[in-house]
């Protein structure tokens, strides 16, 4: 088996939304800084074939990525080379689904579909989620359970959490059902508990650990597989600062393991972690296939 390399990548932390209930100021989420100011797309996608002796995943985060152009040329050209394998993750507002589905459709790609209920009607994103899952590039959908989306999915469209479940599972997708993050941020107790407590019949309690709750130290071994690129090509690990090679250059220096008490930031970090028997590779669908089978056996 090849070895396994996890590449993060942030194309932009702009973003054509500015929703009020979002952790980055709007201030912040003009389009200047982006991953093609120093390398253009076609430098990128030739940069992957310098990884060829390893199974290559991505993840893109943001920001939106797709809100400037060449993420879409890159995601073509990354998954046309027989070494990035399948399951590489996404996350996307939607707005630019049709534009995904005609520029690069691929079943390597896997999305984290948000619904910003502030900027599209729920018939709209269902829409947009059944065309791409035809193209098989949906990993799952978010809906973050704020008391003013549980309100507004009552009062706009007389459903309930559950419904909105069933309702996409009718097409075979996951719909994650999401913390509040401003409520975990928050010093509010009783609230946390009351959002624990409503949550708790749709996320693994494994998973609520990591997500949400105080990490101990123990061995990681995102050291060894799980990288952050910035826009100059330079990589460097999980939550690290020191340089440990390049992508365009094909350089990496693998490190050993550590001792690590910080909070994962998403479920593709903490499976990296020795405290927990999850898989590194294709997180996201292990995630959804994990919580899958917790529902289903609640509902023995």
């Amino acid at each position: 088996m090849k070895k396994y390399v996890l590449f993060r990548f942030v194309p932009t932390m702009g973003c054509n939304y500015r929703c009020s209930y979002c952790f980055l100021p709007n201030e912040q989420k003009s389009i200047k800084d982006t991953m093609f100011d120093t390398y253009a797309p076609e430098v990128w996608v030739e940069g992957m074939s310098q990884w060829s002796d390893y199974d290559v995943e991505f993840y893109m985060w943001g920001g939106e990525p797709f809100s400037i152009p060449g993420t879409f040329d890159v995601v073509k050209g990354w998954t046309d080379y027989r070494h990035v394998v399948c399951n590489s993750r996404i996350d996307t507002n939607m707005f630019f689904a049709d534009e995904i589905a005609k520029r690069c459709p691929t079943s390597k790609v896997k999305l984290n579909c948000s619904w910003h209920r502030e900027y599209e009607d729920l018939h709209s994103l269902f829409g947009k989620v059944v065309t791409l899952q035809e193209l098989e590039m949906v990993g799952m959908v978010n809906f973050v359970a704020s008391t003013e989306n549980i309100e507004h999915l009552r009062e706009e469209y007389g459903m309930t959490i559950d419904d909105l479940v069933d309702m996409f599972e009718k097409i075979d997708v996951f719909l994650n059902v999401a913390s509040d993050i401003n409520v975990f941020e928050s010093r509010n107790i009783f609230k946390k508990k009351q959002v624990k407590n409503l949550l708790s019949k749709y996320t693994c309690p494994e998973d609520w650990h990591y997500l949400r709750e105080k990490m101990s130290s123990t061995s990681c071994e995102a050291s060894k597989s799980f990288f952050t690129v910035n826009k100059e090509g330079d990589i460097t690990t999980c939550l690290g600062e020191d340089v440990v090679g390049n992508f365009f250059e094909g350089t990496l220096e693998i490190r050993d393991k550590i001792m690590c008490a910080q909070r994962c930031q998403s479920l593709v970090a903490y499976p990296f972690r020795l405290d927990n028997d999850f898989i590194p590779r294709n997180s996201l669908m292990s995630y959804v296939e994990r919580n899958k089978a917790y529902r289903k056996s609640l509902s023995k």
